[in-house]
């Protein structure tokens, strides 16, 4: 569970309305043979619909809803799925603006929920056999149920396919039960821990190490543990004992003076210590560009519990 500070990229959520709006809003509204308070409450909060946080699209939505000509059947759903049609969007063969329009702008390079898996995006040019490949967007809350909410930006969210499809796949989630990537940063809130069952067999590469994660209690304690138990953190990043492996390698054979002198050294040639870990563990030190880098998170943990960084 990785944080992006969305809400700090204006220029991204502006684009995306402006965008949408150019390109598929004005006319899908205006061609759109749905009720006409529900047509006029759409307009009225167009903006707020497409750029507005989770609260305030989750509150729009509910209005939405409750309007007298909402009806909640599947000719209405339709309808409302037609004005912002997510398909469209995601379709990289008519030359508008596009998923992978977006996804380029954000520039998540790995999945905001498990941290493991890239999800760059590859795009030469606007025809579709020049977009190679984007993330997913998972909807944090369900397009079919939500159509009103499909093409909204805080509702996109950069996800592999095994997080959104496999995991998550149609699980409603709700701002008070589970992490939303765009506004919950709870990188502090929870730490991978190694369990060696036995050092020696592990260096031997006879055992495999397991990972457990350790929460903070406090008031999202529970939030937090739902969050990663769905996304099953712990038992994925088990099956990953061979990165990690390759870290009780590094603690076991080189003593902490000997990081702490190569990061001095480095230092005397112009370099900075986030530069230095970088190169070195091949992740990133800082918390905010974790999402550039797969397993940013899970070895800056192991590596402070190995005493090969401080903490």
């Amino acid at each position: 569970m990785i944080h992006y500070d969305l809400a700090s990229k204006p220029e991204i959520i502006s684009n995306h309305f402006n965008s949408l709006k150019k390109d598929y809003l004005e006319k899908s509204i205006n061609s759109s043979s749905i009720n006409g308070q529900l047509k006029q409450y759409i307009i009225d909060n167009l903006y707020e619909i497409i750029t507005g946080p989770p609260d305030v699209i989750k509150n729009l939505n509910t209005s939405f809803k409750r309007l007298t000509s909402y009806t909640g059947t599947k000719i209405c759903l339709n309808k409302i799925s037609s004005i912002f049609d997510y398909k469209k969007f995601s379709n990289k063969s008519i030359g508008l603006y596009d998923a992978y329009d977006l996804a380029l702008k954000l520039n998540v390079r790995t999945c905001l929920y498990c941290n493991r898996m890239y999800t760059i995006t590859v795009s030469k040019g606007n025809k579709s056999n020049e977009k190679v490949t984007r993330p997913q967007f998972d909807h944090f809350f369900d397009k079919a149920k939500n159509p009103l909410l499909a093409l909204s930006i805080y509702n996109l969210i950069p996800s592999c396919n095994i997080c959104n499809s496999t995991l998550k796949g149609k699980k409603e989630f709700t701002l008070n039960s589970y992490v939303h990537p765009y506004i919950d940063n709870y990188i502090d809130q929870y730490n991978y821990k190694f369990i060696p069952f036995n050092v020696s067999s592990i260096l031997g590469q006879k055992s495999n190490l397991e990972v457990e994660i350790s929460i903070k209690r406090d008031k999202d304690f529970g939030k937090i543990k739902k969050t990663l138990e769905l996304f099953k953190l712990s038992d994925v990043m088990s099956g990953h004992s061979e990165e990690l492996k390759d870290l009780f390698d590094i603690r076991y054979k080189f003593s902490q003076r000997y990081f702490k002198e190569l990061f001095k050294s480095y230092n005397s040639l112009g370099l900075s210590y986030e530069e230095v870990y970088r190169i070195v563990f091949g992740v990133h030190f800082i918390e905010d560009k974790f999402n550039q880098r797969p397993f940013s998170k899970l070895k800056k943990d192991i590596l402070q519990e190995l005493l090969i960084i401080d903490k």
